[in-house]
């Protein structure tokens, strides 16, 4: 029998390129699975077991790589490890796949606004969003941007769009922070009520309504929807949130693990539902990076600022009056226990000492305070709904209206708006320098109330020097004028400015 060695030949081609080709779909659905794996390990918060996988896992293509170094920068972020984050996302800056080159900019833009450097965020968020309009991920980074800057008509338009067009739980979630953070509590709430008629078992709405019903005063209501949170991260393994959200229900109601707690049959089956889809849906999940925790759960709270080489913080009495405990967390994630000082009530200004002090670096210099002048353009920073579900200082803008003397001494005017939590905020001019301290907004209501006029919102601040008078710190001398933008004073801010968390005593 005669061999026909081409035909033999062409055989054995086919079925090496048979064997290959099945071979790299095995090996591309073994790295997608363990893809899956990662993930669902960043989900629950074991980022040390999330990254051994990702060193060991197998790569046969660029393109794997890309998705490793992907989810490296998305643990590093997390971690609050800005620089090693960036650093990760930075290597798929050259990419020839779009999906990835999207995903890039995205963490790149998470990374601008844990930087402060909020031009770069909006930067980024509209680069990825030109590659993939359907993304809203982008959309809400630029929307947060926006607000952050002081642009919170803009940074509303984006969110109600989207709404409007997509209920997604990262979109309901994004709407209702922003109308916490403008004291709309209601309606935040509402907006929330609404989203879990549709899905009520999302964990992420539940944790947020959770905080926004005790800060409304429903405790009763604010505990179930925390103990939903509280057994799911006890299902889903995730055992750092899981002691967070049982300190939180014993902050509110010391007693309430004493008695059998009644859980739903089916809520096993609709918590691994839930831990499916937020795998699945990984890539549209905001990341945010992990603060350092408060040591107490906080029920009230304002803004204030780092002075004395990073031993104090000036916020008002108002802010930390009834306070059984008092700590300050800064914007880049640094938080510390504090005590009351010393005060003046007639300028409801308090100086609170640091059981551990910020670094220097991150102080106001006292020879930075200065007097307001009439006219300036200054902009507020301080927490909006602090203590609720705000962890960064926005940007008000406007000038210094008018500067009391004689009976009002020390005490000005200014046309920046006041939103709720900026008490104790630093006011600062255009040079970097601190001009005041904001402690209180006119009422339009009450105003128009009373003499049938409604006048424009304005905010009363302390002269900066008067911090100087009280407290006897060094009197300000004349230093070198630097310009900035509101983009690069927030960037440079954003260690100084912190939120102010109080547990307030409820009895008095």
């Amino acid at each position: 029998m005669k061999i026909n060695k081409s035909k033999i030949g062409l055989l054995f081609i086919i079925v090496f390129a048979t064997l290959f080709f099945n071979s790299n779909i095995l090996y591309a659905n073994q790295f997608n699975n363990d893809l899956r794996e990662i993930r669902a390990e960043i989900n629950r918060d074991n980022l040390e077991e999330a990254i051994n996988k990702l060193k060991k896992i197998k790569i046969s293509n660029e393109n794997q790589q890309e998705k490793i170094d992907l989810l490296f920068g998305d643990i590093y972020l997390k971690i609050n490890q800005i620089d090693k984050a960036e650093e990760f996302y930075q290597k798929n800056f050259f990419t020839s796949n779009e999906e990835t080159e999207a995903l890039t900019f995205i963490g790149l833009a998470e990374v601008r606004l844990a930087q402060g450097k909020l031009d770069g965020a909006i930067k980024y968020s509209e680069k990825a969003i030109k590659l993939n309009s359907n993304k809203i991920r982008p959309k809400i980074i630029l929307a947060i941007a926006k607000t952050r800057l002081g642009e919170s008509e803009e940074g509303f338009n984006i969110l109600n769009t989207l709404y409007e067009n997509r209920k997604d739980a990262e979109v309901a979630l994004a709407i209702s922070n922003f109308f916490s953070s403008f004291d709309e509590t209601k309606k935040a709430i509402e907006i929330l009520e609404e989203f879990i008629k549709r899905d009520p078992n999302n964990i992420k709405v539940l944790n947020q309504l959770a905080s926004l019903h005790l800060f409304d005063g429903n405790k009763d209501k604010a505990i179930e929807y925390k103990l939903i949170v509280y057994k799911y991260y006890e299902f889903n393994r995730n055992k750092k949130k899981q002691r967070k959200a049982k300190a939180w229900i014993l902050s509110v109601n010391p007693k309430f693990f004493d008695k059998p707690i009644k859980i739903k049959k089916d809520n096993k089956k609709n918590q691994k539902k839930y831990e499916e889809e937020e795998i699945t849906n990984y890539d549209e999940n905001k990341n945010v990076p992990q603060f350092e925790e408060f040591a107490f759960v906080p029920n009230s709270g304002g803004s204030g600022f780092i002075i004395g080489d990073g031993k104090y913080v000036i916020t008002n009495i108002h802010v930390i009056e009834n306070a059984k405990k008092i700590a300050v967390r800064n914007g880049i994630g640094n938080a510390r226990n504090a005590k009351v000082l010393r005060v003046s009530k007639n300028y409801d200004l308090a100086i609170l000492e640091l059981e551990k002090p910020f670094k220097k670096k991150f102080s106001f210099d006292e020879d930075k305070f200065v007097d307001p002048l009439p006219g300036e353009e200054v902009i507020i920073l301080g927490y909006p709904a602090a203590g609720v579900t705000f962890d960064y200082p926005t940007i008000t803008e406007g000038i210094v209206s008018k500067v009391f003397v004689g009976d009002g001494d020390g005490i000005f005017l200014t046309s920046a708006t006041v939103n709720p939590g900026n008490s104790g905020g630093p006011v600062i001019n255009l040079n970097g320098d601190l001009v005041g301290v904001i402690f209180a907004a006119t009422n339009i209501s009450e105003v128009a109330k009373a003499t049938g006029v409604i006048e424009t919102a304005m905010g009363f601040g302390v002269s900066s020097n008067k911090i100087n008078e009280i407290f006897n710190f060094k009197k300000s001398v004349p230093v070198n004028k630097t310009n900035f933008n509101k983009s690069l004073l927030y960037e440079k801010m954003l260690p100084n400015v912190v939120n102010v968390a109080t547990l307030i005593n409820e009895n008095k």
